[in-house]
């Protein structure tokens, strides 16, 4: 018996591009850098955001072209980070664009490295 293939569809207003991605199983921080170094495997990534919500840990995988983006879903879906932790749950976003505003370790545009790290008008507490 083999296992029927995942099936991720483009959700209306979506160019294929952009990936939510959410991580289960969570052992270890995810950050830009870690899903860089996996996604960029599949191709050229241009911007990532990672957030928290609801108690998920999810992030926003923008790549340049959409075959990039559906060979992603092919390899990761399903697939640990680590050993048997941080397990990949990938489907397509309904965003055409990712918003970054800033280059940090949870949001990053890889088009524009000369963003600034933190808004100039948050007071560090």
């Amino acid at each position: 018996g083999g296992s029927r293939p995942y099936n991720a569809t483009v959700p209306p207003g979506g160019d294929g591009r952009v990936l939510l991605v959410t991580v289960t199983n969570v052992v270890y921080p995810v950050s830009v850098d870690i899903m860089h170094k996996v996604f960029q495997m599949c191709g050229n990534i241009q911007k990532i955001v990672t957030f928290n919500k609801q108690g998920k840990v999810q992030a926003l995988v923008q790549f340049e072209l959409p075959e990039e983006a559906a060979g992603a879903i092919e390899r990761f879906q399903g697939q640990n980070i680590y050993s048997s932790c941080n397990t990949l749950q990938i489907q397509y976003s309904n965003l055409t664009d990712v918003t970054v505003k800033y280059n940090n370790e949870r949001t990053y545009d890889f088009t524009n490295p000369n963003l600034p790290a933190v808004n100039p008008n948050d007071a560090l507490l």
